[in-house]
């Protein structure tokens, strides 16, 4: 029984965790370019007017809006994996250990991106931003890179994630 309880409720914390993160992720994106949320992202989303009267909000809200699904994957397949060890405590720190790697991934890997933007390294800067008048290319591409290379660095910390975890049973179950 405290599993299932342990098991819902790492789902519930992966979603606002994910949340947060894309939060925070667009409001440090946003410092860097405004342009890109209010030239590109907005649009995209369908908040163009409400996006111009609240840009950091607006920031703020496809944050959460593009990210909550990824917690959901993660800690349904977290919770999953941690049902394997033999008592909650161990589940608990499976999934939290896991939920870390992600997130760690994702941050470090996000940066890696904005990065490879601010050095130039972007190939993007010949086709992008067009019809767009942006006056802060650099900026903005480093940004679009930022928020390529998280997506990808969620994924791979979710692979990374999963290994551990399964890594962590084998090791569990030897001791007993």
């Amino acid at each position: 029984m405290r599993k299932a309880f342990v098991f819902i409720a790492s789902i519930f914390l992966s979603i606002i965790i994910a949340m947060l993160y894309g939060t925070i992720h667009n409001q440090f994106t946003y410092t860097i370019s405004d342009e890109f949320f209010t030239k590109e992202i907005f649009e995209r989303f369908g908040f163009v007017q409400y996006g111009r009267d609240t840009p950091r909000l607006t920031a703020s809200i496809i944050g959460a809006w593009s990210t909550w699904w990824m917690g959901l994957i993660a800690g349904f397949i977290f919770a999953t994996i941690g049902l394997f060890h033999s008592d909650v405590k161990q589940m608990m720190q499976s999934i939290k250990g896991a939920t870390l790697i992600t997130l760690v991934t994702s941050l470090l890997v996000g940066l890696i991106g904005l990065c490879y933007g601010f050095l130039g390294f972007s190939r993007l800067n010949s086709t992008c931003c067009f019809p767009l008048e942006v006056h802060n290319v650099k900026n903005f591409l480093a940004v679009l890179e930022m928020h390529s290379f998280s997506y990808v660095g969620g994924v791979l910390g979710l692979f990374l994630a999963i290994l551990w975890q399964i890594k962590e049973i084998r090791r569990n179950k030897q001791f007993y």
